[in-house]
């Protein structure tokens, strides 16, 4: 038997136990570029990336095929970045058509599967169709399964047609057929290992990349969890995770939840109906579970905390509560009080206290300052000027307005030289009140389950509320498992936040 099924359950080392297999092989002699790490999230294979270059010293160039499954397709093709679909291709269709595609997402081929989120009308035709390609399903099912009276089935060919069209006379490429002329058309590499991480998440078009692969490596091995399958309704096929392979092994020892949140999170996955049975033990501490009856009633005066949600919308109204509460955090990768605010602002009180500041500290500052009206604070084209400066010299105030254009009063404070609003200069007062430092990372994340999804942090919190669509609409395990990836992800305190909305998930 030439493959392995591995279960990971939460914290239970998976990628450790992965990057030792690795480490195996290279200690029997397999060179690196004989080894490929797959996954369809780049999060999954830069972990690995990471984790080999500290512990082998090796880097991306030396492991060729530590990369996304498009990724791989993208390069086995051969493909340029002017090759893939890009906004000015959508936008020509656009037009053609009469539909809105603005919610199409233009990112780099190196990332992992992308089904368009919500967008226009156009853009949910394109998520039936690419869904309908993923799945390989007919695309007259996957119209019935989407249930969107709005959309109807004759303007979902019609684009089909005239996107297949476009992409053929154009010679474009889409994400979805990097992989499906990559495993039609290209020759996999030979391979001694092959590692397949996340697992559970592949559609079943990626199934066919992954069974290509693998017919081409002399062991392989597929890992994931299907209790933490929460993209299903990209086309995922849970089936082909679990048949995978007869020879199965479960990782058994988690070392990030405590009891207590063990005990809570095992009566959530039993609730799943369509899954493998997984047993594995909690570490030594018994953590903290407790209910709170809002936002508001969280500790979060210290500490690292994640607070999640199942959907974006829910997510963004915790979000704005914790900022009225004078707590600085982040909402997925979007700081509350940004990165190129808060460094423009410390940069214009250290030039007030009579201090200096560098070039580069300089050009980040006349970048965030206004530059036309009555509220400029530094003349149009300014920074121009700069070019004439040593990177090591160092600029006070003085210099700056007489030489650089800087024409906004020393006196006046950040939300004058900065143009800040109203809300914004209060809500910076408000943190910096509090004790909060704005230039450090921030201390409390705010997520959805789904993004959350290999994460974990010492306080989380889980909002209880749910919604029609997954809880009348929806497969009940899907509701299930995005509440049992959130309930896992607490290293010592979980507190769950209760809900008076229509769709509450009761644990």
């Amino acid at each position: 038997m030439n493959n392995q099924l591995i279960f990971g359950p939460p914290g239970t080392g998976k990628t450790y136990t992965l990057i030792g297999l690795v480490s195996d092989a290279l200690a029997k002699g397999v060179r690196p570029e004989r080894i490929a790490f797959v996954s369809f999230t780049k999060k999954a294979v830069e972990e690995a990336v990471n984790r080999a270059g500290q512990q082998f010293g090796l880097n991306y160039k030396e492991l060729p095929y530590f990369r996304t499954l498009h990724s791989i397709a993208f390069r086995g093709l051969g493909l340029q970045h002017q090759d893939v679909m890009a906004k000015s291709d959508w936008d020509f269709l656009a037009d053609k058509l009469n539909m809105d595609f603005s919610g199409v997402t233009f990112v780099n081929p190196e990332e992992g599967m992308v089904i368009p989120p919500s967008g226009g009308t156009g853009t949910q035709y394109v998520q039936i169709i690419t869904k309908a390609r993923y799945s390989k399903i007919p695309l007259e099912k996957a119209f019935k399964e989407a249930g969107d009276y709005n959309l109807h089935f004759f303007m979902l060919e019609k684009i089909d047609e005239n996107l297949r069209a476009y992409k053929k006379g154009m010679m474009k490429f889409d994400f979805t057929d990097m992989i499906d002329t990559y495993t039609q058309d290209i020759e996999t590499p030979d391979l001694d290992l092959l590692i397949v991480d996340e697992a559970q998440d592949l559609t079943p078009l990626q199934w066919d990349m992954v069974s290509k692969m693998s017919a081409n490596s002399a062991f392989t091995y597929y890992a994931g969890d299907d209790d933490q399958a929460v993209h299903r309704w990209a086309g995922v096929d849970l089936k082909l995770f679990l048949n995978a392979s007869d020879n199965k092994r479960v990782l058994t020892q988690s070392y990030r939840m405590p009891k207590a949140v063990h005990r809570l999170s095992q009566r959530v996955v039993k609730r799943i109906s369509y899954r493998q049975p997984k047993e594995f033990k909690p570490t030594d501490q018994e953590g903290h579970v407790r209910s709170v009856m809002s936002v508001y009633d969280l500790p979060l005066e210290r500490g690292s905390w994640t607070v999640m949600a199942l959907t974006n919308s829910y997510a963004k109204q915790i979000y704005i509560k914790i900022m009225e509460m004078g707590y600085m955090c982040n909402l997925k990768t979007r700081k509350s009080v940004s990165t190129d605010t808060a460094n423009a602002l410390a940069s214009w009180r250290q030039l007030q206290a009579g201090g200096s500041i560098t070039k580069s500290q300089t050009i980040a500052m006349y970048d965030a300052m206004p530059k036309r009206g009555t509220s400029a604070s530094v003349k149009h084209g300014s920074k121009k000027l700069l070019d004439a400066v040593h990177e090591e010299d160092v600029l006070n105030y003085q210099n700056l307005s007489q030489n650089f254009g800087l024409i906004v009063p020393l006196e006046a404070d950040a939300a004058r030289a900065l143009n800040l609003s109203g809300q914004e200069a209060r809500y910076i007062e408000m943190l910096e009140a509090r004790g909060e430092d704005i230039l450090a990372p921030a201390r409390i994340k705010v997520s959805t389950f789904h993004a959350m999804k290999g994460g974990e942090d010492d306080n989380c919190a889980v909002f209880l509320a749910s919604t029609k669509r997954f809880s009348v609409d929806g497969d009940p395990d899907d509701l299930h498992r995005a509440f049992y990836v959130g309930l896992t992800r607490a290293r010592k305190n979980l507190f769950l936040i209760e809900s008076n909305r229509p769709y509450r998930y009761d644990v």
